[in-house]
């Protein structure tokens, strides 16, 4: 059966700036708080960082050629707060400001149309060091860098998204601390969701004060939620859990409104006009997803969340096929998560700006052969086109990732990309997926 997708659809790949750029001191960048929590012994597998990563900084020109020689129509990449402003506030640092328009002109010169994450979890210390997103504050800061953003690259980028993944930063930096800043604190996670919350309605309205022809919205990472049993417990549980992971950036972002179970979380630090900023028009739902998540009571879950999610935490059932990551394979909550945004958040443009899988790459006779990935891939855009035909708004589709990266608190042992990355060399091969992508462009399908 040939799978067809619509005409200029786009085709790309997604990266992070703090995952392949490296270069973590040079041209005036500033410390973030990525650059902290990987230099702290024992976050990090191996005790790795990302000062050099991949060094995407130094060789941008010749990743833009590997995604021009497939004929990518698109890029998403994040630009890294602190080498645009290396305090979070204040004085410019101009050689920032030409990196990244640098990389603009390398992809347009190349027919790719750069989609741009504000942030991608790599808040600048110095702000951290006030209180970070548990500061009112720092809504107002990230709202003078979005202006910064769309004032020296609205000319030439029309697509921008606030934030990657809130969900994941706040509760993974701050209620059980397995990312940066590492805390484990509930009041200053409430905090946070609401002033990233806010800064998302803050960051719109500056940039569109600039430039109101910016198509703008965010970048949620969704799943469907599922109780691993009927047991009243699990079912209650997977309310809280979907509540948590799903709803409290979506909700008040895409209809105006904190579910009735959180409100009481952030009622204290709501001010008159707050919801009305934050729910302004959206262009789009960026959709990063990965599988469904099952959940399980567990009253010890309690203990190590420190009571945010509530007595329930993910669980993988047994005979599952599972990806490096230990993450089920299950093509239909991709097609169940997509329209669910349809069908409930008045039938959004979609832009599927993750998607992809880890394994271990098998190299052969020079040739690194991923074939799980290209049965992954095949699997998850059958589900996007059913979406599609089911009425689903769907533009685009960016794999997770382009290359071989670093993989946060995972350091460089699990890989995702697209091109193989030797870490000791930084030499790029392209895998049999790569072959792949270039053909599902070519012929908008497979």
């Amino acid at each position: 059966m040939n799978i067809l997708f619509p005409k200029n659809f786009l085709w790309g790949a997604a990266t992070a700036s703090y995952q392949i750029e490296g270069a973590f001191k040079s041209d005036g960048k500033g410390e973030s708080i990525w650059d902290r929590f990987t230099h702290t012994e024992g976050k990090i597998k191996n005790n790795e960082n990302g000062d050099i990563a991949v060094d995407h900084y130094n060789r941008y020109k010749e990743d833009v050629k590997l995604m021009s020689d497939i004929k990518m129509s698109a890029y998403r990449f994040s630009l890294a707060w602190t080498r645009i402003l290396p305090e979070g506030k204040g004085t410019i640092n101009q050689k920032g400001i030409d990196f990244y328009s640098q990389l603009i002109d390398e992809l347009l010169e190349n027919n790719i149309k750069p989609l741009i994450t504000l942030y991608h979890w790599d808040l600048p210390q110095k702000i951290q060091d006030n209180g970070g997103w548990s500061n009112r504050d720092t809504s107002n800061m990230f709202a003078e860098y979005a202006s910064i953003v769309a004032k020296n690259y609205g000319d030439r980028v029309n697509l921008i998204s606030t934030f990657n993944e809130p969900a994941v930063f706040t509760i993974h930096g701050l209620v059980d601390g397995y990312m940066a800043p590492g805390y484990a604190d509930l009041d200053h996670f409430s905090a946070a969701v609401h002033h990233v919350n806010l800064a998302h309605g803050l960051g719109l309205k500056a940039m569109r004060s600039i430039n109101n022809n910016l198509e703008l919205g965010c970048v949620l990472n969704l799943s469907p939620c599922i109780p691993c049993s009927d047991d009243p417990a699990d079912i209650k549980g997977t309310k809280l859990y979907d509540m948590y992971w799903n709803r409290i950036f979506l909700d008040p972002m895409y209809k105006g409104l904190y579910p009735n179970n959180f409100y009481k979380n952030v009622e204290r630090y709501l001010k008159d006009a707050d919801l009305n900023i934050i729910s302004q028009k959206n262009d789009y739902i960026g959709l990063n997803h990965y599988q469904h998540t099952r959940v399980k009571s567990d009253p010890d879950y309690l203990l190590k969340a420190r009571g945010a999610y509530g007595n329930e935490k993910p669980f993988n059932m047994e005979n599952v096929e599972l990806t490096l990551m230990n993450w089920e394979i299950v093509p239909e909550a991709y097609y169940n998560q997509i329209m669910e945004l349809k069908n409930k958040y008045d039938n959004p443009v979609i832009y599927l700006t993750e998607n992809g899988c880890a394994y271990p790459d098998i190299i052969e006779n020079g040739k690194i052969n991923d074939f799980k990935r290209i049965e992954f891939y095949k699997k998850y855009l059958s589900a996007v086109k059913k979406s599609i035909d089911d009425g689903a708004d769907v533009r685009g589709y960016m794999t997770w990732t382009l290359m071989d990266n670093f993989e946060w608190a995972l350091g460089f042992e699990k890989r995702f990309g697209l091109i193989h990355v030797d870490f000791e060399t930084l030499k790029r091969t392209p895998k049999e997926s790569y072959y792949f992508y270039e053909n599902l462009i070519k012929n908008n399908g497979f």
